[in-house]
């Protein structure tokens, strides 16, 4: 019996502390995106569309998101994912007042027709287009997104 709790304390300082499933980077991550007034995604989500009656587009995600806050304000939606294990972050950030950011863009076409806007700052990738009166911005970094094409896949999966 001392044996298993010799072990059982060895492995608790071992292993990266959790509490509740989440480890204590995600935990901190989590406490400062509801300080900033993050709030559940799906609960944001909600909030704009009643806001604004209007239905916004959302994309597949290339990895699982661990977490996934969102925050609503008035005009703008600010969605993010996070993998904390594979350091990958997307945010999308969807405003009612339609105006894209064409500086230093290179324009390019998704299959719905829709007009686009890319730039690369490496590490990090950014991708504008108007859809059904909404701007959506997407920003977003290796290894997520590597390359001008592999980011016009991910916002050609915007359903």
């Amino acid at each position: 019996m001392k044996t298993w709790c010799v072990l059982f304390s060895l492995l608790g300082f071992i292993h990266p502390h959790t509490v509740a499933g989440e480890s204590m980077p995600e935990q901190a991550l989590l406490e400062d995106m509801r300080e900033d007034g993050y709030i559940e995604i799906e609960d944001a989500i909600a909030a704009f569309e009643d806001q604004q009656q209007m239905e916004v587009k959302l994309p597949h995600l290339p990895f699982h998101a661990m977490i996934a806050p969102g925050k609503a304000s008035r005009d703008t939606l600010t969605l993010q994912w996070f993998d904390t294990v594979n350091h990958a972050h997307i945010r999308v950030t969807i405003d009612s007042r339609p105006s894209v950011n064409k500086s230093r863009a290179v324009a390019v076409t998704l299959k719905n027709g829709v007009k686009a806007f890319y730039r690369k700052d490496l590490p990090h990738h950014t991708l504008s287009f108007i859809r059904d009166g909404l701007t959506y911005d997407i920003y977003t970094s290796e290894p997520v997104v590597t390359n001008q094409r592999e980011m016009v896949e991910f916002a050609n999966s915007f359903n």
